[in-house]
């Protein structure tokens, strides 16, 4: 899939990273529109900026915050005794 012929995935209304990295996680490529923040990618199961977001703060620190909860979120989970 070419990301530049993808379509957005989703958009959300509210920047709330759990819920947007549980959705991202199931998807390998495309783009996710947050309000108050944009368009992202979605390559490879992670949130990409594009690159001319890649000089605000903002959106890095919102990109990091996502893909740190996907890696979470991918971790096996120890089994209770």
């Amino acid at each position: 899939m070419n990301i530049k012929n993808s379509i957005t995935l989703r958009s959300f209304k509210k920047y709330h990273p759990r819920q947007i990295a549980k959705f991202v996680k199931g998807f390998f490529n495309g783009r996710i529109f947050i309000a108050g923040l944009g368009r992202l990618r979605v390559v490879e199961g992670k949130v990409v900026a594009y690159q001319h977001q890649k000089t605000e703060k903002n959106i890095l620190i919102a990109v990091s915050e996502i893909n740190q909860i996907i890696n979470e979120l991918s971790q096996p989970r120890p089994a209770l005794a």
